[in-house]
């Protein structure tokens, strides 16, 4: 008697394979999809805050230099406010 030999073919783990990577692939993307919406209303949250910040960055330069002229014209308490500041570091520029 002949032996009975079973042969399996390679389509079925090679669909089981394919799926699970097409499954894997689409994953991912929604999750990346999800993230990059994420990051875009984070950054749509802060651009207000970032507008503030400049608006009063140019008030605060605007106040630094009206001091400057101040102390310039010989204001006392003036040319000491730029006086601490230039001890600190900070350069008024009018």
């Amino acid at each position: 008697m002949p032996a009975q030999i079973n042969r399996y073919s390679g389509f079925l783990p090679l669909l089981i394979l394919i799926a699970a990577w097409l499954l894997w692939s689409g994953f991912q993307s929604i999750q990346l999809l999800q993230e990059r919406a994420q990051l875009k209303q984070l950054h749509d949250n802060q651009e207000q805050t970032v507008q503030t910040a400049q608006k009063m960055r140019q008030q605060l330069d605007a106040i630094a230099a009206g001091t400057k002229r101040l102390a310039e014209a010989g204001n006392t308490h003036a040319q000491q406010v730029v006086e601490a500041l230039a001890e600190r570091g900070v350069q008024i520029n009018p």
